[in-house]
């Protein structure tokens, strides 16, 4: 379930969100890349031309008020070993944090809906 996809870059929602932070979207290249050190520099500045369309579209479709974005790069206990760059709609008093355990498992459901309420503000 994209949220938005180019020939080399792509948008999904997170599957782990936290409760107050509902929208986190992550954006990844469609070819496999461990290391952000790895990106040849096109794809680097399409990842991040991407992932700066997608904070300020998570603003409209999520009703945040500004967006932190950060990227995992061989990090302790990393899951995904693919380049990716967050992008999580913040509110205030939101106590965002990093890390943070009370994130929750997402449903299919309300990831699609996600994706869906966000492609629709990029179009």
């Amino acid at each position: 379930m994209f949220a938005y996809k180019t020939a080399r870059v792509f948008v999904v929602p997170a599957l782990r969100q936290r409760p107050l932070n509902q929208g986190h979207m992550l954006v990844l290249p469609t070819s496999h890349v461990a290391r952000l050190s790895e990106l040849e520099p096109l794809l680097l500045q399409e990842l991040y031309t991407v992932a700066g369309r997608v904070s300020i579209a998570v603003r409209q479709a999520f009703g945040a008020t500004g967006a932190t974005l950060f990227q995992n790069d061989d990090a302790p206990d990393q899951i995904l070993s693919h380049v990716h760059i967050h992008v999580i709609p913040r509110r205030t008093g939101d106590q965002f944090k990093l890390p943070d355990s009370n994130k929750l498992e997402m449903s299919r459901k309300e990831l699609e809906e996600q994706a869906s309420v966000l492609r629709q503000t990029l179009a």
